[in-house]
């Protein structure tokens, strides 16, 4: 994934809509830490079997790859988002469905990871497994209120942070 050229022209189109003022960059570093938070948080709480199950995903390591395949593409479409007011979640989640089958994706894979990028920016009570973990994953990856542009954030000062994590 992180070597296919449309993933990476992407990452790209979100630098150059990020370049100033520099408020939360979605770069690989971003993915990546999504990624990992994703997958640290379906092990803490011993949730791999219940994702299997779920899922219909045949093996551990393919269910791995589901996992972070979803944090990787989770903000790609960030820059539509910027350039156009195209909600960045459903745009993502519709770049995802052409970048998946190239990674060799299967079509239930790429549902699942799919339906996660949609459901990533708000909490609710029909999301899929993937989706929830996702969903706090990405608000752990940031730590608002530490960063130097706090005061001209327009998350801030549209008030989209989310001081509290609903209960696992």
């Amino acid at each position: 994934m992180i070597n296919d050229s449309l993933y990476n022209e992407y990452l790209q189109r979100n630098a150059l809509e990020e370049s100033e003022p520099r408020f939360c960059v979605h770069d690989i570093n971003h993915h990546f830490d999504v990624a990992r938070i994703t997958f640290i948080l379906v092990l803490e709480n011993n949730d791999f079997e219940s994702f299997l199950q779920e899922s219909g995903i045949s093996n551990r390591m393919a269910a791995k790859e589901v996992i972070y395949a979803a944090g990787l593409l989770h903000d790609i479409g960030k820059w539509k988002e910027y350039r156009d007011g195209e909600e960045h979640a459903s745009y993502s989640a519709k770049l995802a469905r052409g970048l998946l089958p190239r990674a060799l994706f299967t079509p239930q894979e790429t549902e699942i990871i799919c339906r996660a990028i949609y459901e990533h920016r708000e909490i609710s009570n029909n999301m899929s497994f993937l989706g929830e973990r996702l969903y706090r994953a990405n608000n752990l990856s940031r730590i608002c209120s530490q960063c130097a542009y706090n005061e001209q954030c327009p998350k801030v000062q549209q008030k989209e942070l989310s001081v509290r994590l609903p209960e696992y």
